[in-house]
C-alpha cells in the first residue's frame, strides 16, 4: 500500500465517489470533500496531491488554490469543464501543476496523477536534489557542488515556483504574476530577464548552456532536472 494521501475536492458526489474508488484501488489513501470549507478541514493532515474542481458551491477553486499554496507546497491537479486556453492559463497562474477536462477517463486521470506525483517527489521531501544542485525549501539554502550560493527573496520565490512546476512551460506572464505581483505592482519584462540571468548564475554549472532553466522560445521558460 502506498503512503500517499490524495484529497479529492469535487461537489458532484457520484464523480467524487468514482474517483475515490479508482484511487483506493490503486492503493492511495483518499480523502473526499464536497466544499472548500470541508477541504480546509482535511488539510490539517499533509496531502501529497489535491484534485480540485474549479466550480464549487462555496467558491472558486482557483482562489482556494492560491490560499493553499501560500501556506504549504502541494501538487494540485485541476478538474474542469472549461477547456479554453484562457481558462487553462488562469489555472496555471493560480499554481496548479496540471489539469484534466471533464468528462475524462479514469485511466487518463490516474496517469496524470502518477506523472504529477513523480514530478513533485523531490519537492515533497522539502529538499530538491539534481546532480550537484541541492535546494532546501525550509532553510532557503542552495548549494552547487557543495558550494553555498546566496539567494535573494525574489530569487527564492522564482526558484521554488520553477521547482514546483518542473517540466511545465511557464509563460512570462505566469512568472511575473506569481513571483513578482505580491503587492500588485507593475514589473517590467526586463526585470524578469535580469532575475532569470542571475538565478542561472547560481543554479547552472554553465549559465551559457543551462541544464535546468531552459528558454522555450516564444513561450517562456521550463525547469528540467538535468543529469542526476
Amino acid at each position: 500500500m502506498t503512503d500517499k494521501h490524495i484529497l479529492v475536492i469535487e461537489d458532484d458526489r457520484a464523480l467524487n465517489a468514482g474517483i475515490a474508488f479508482a484511487l483506493g484501488r490503486e492503493g492511495y489513501a483518499v480523502h473526499s470533500a464536497y466544499t472548500l470549507v470541508e477541504a480546509q478541514m482535511h488539510l490539517k493532515q499533509k496531502m501529497n496531491l489535491i484534485l480540485l474542481d474549479i466550480n464549487l458551491p462555496d467558491g472558486d477553486g482557483r482562489d482556494f488554490l492560491k490560499n493553499v499554496l501560500s501556506e504549504q507546497p502541494v501538487p494540485v491537479l485541476l478538474l474542469t469543464a472549461r477547456d479554453s486556453e484562457a481558462d487553462m492559463l488562469k489555472g496555471f497562474q493560480a499554481g496548479c501543476d496540471d489539469y484534466i477536462t471533464k468528462p475524462f477517463s479514469m485511466p487518463v486521470l490516474l496517469a496524470k496523477i502518477a506523472a504529477v506525483l513523480k514530478r513533485s517527489e523531490g519537492v515533497s521531501r522539502q529538499i530538491y536534489v539534481s546532480g550537484g544542485l541541492v535546494y532546501d525549501f525550509e532553510k532557503k539554502c542552495l548549494t552547487q557542488n557543495g558550494t553555498p550560493a546566496e539567494l535573494t527573496a525574489l530569487e527564492c520565490r522564482l526558484l521554488e515556483f520553477f521547482l514546483h512546476n518542473r517540466g511545465i512551460v511557464l509563460t512570462r506572464d505566469m512568472l511575473l504574476e506569481r513571483v513578482w505581483d505580491v503587492d500588485e505592482r507593475f514589473v517590467e519584462d526586463r526585470t524578469l530577464n535580469v532575475t532569470i540571468r542571475r538565478l542561472r548564475m547560481k543554479v547552472e554549472e554553465n549559465p551559457e548552456h543551462p541544464e535546468h532553466i531552459k528558454t522555450v522560445f516564444g513561450m517562456g521558460y521550463k525547469w528540467e532536472d538535468g543529469q542526476s
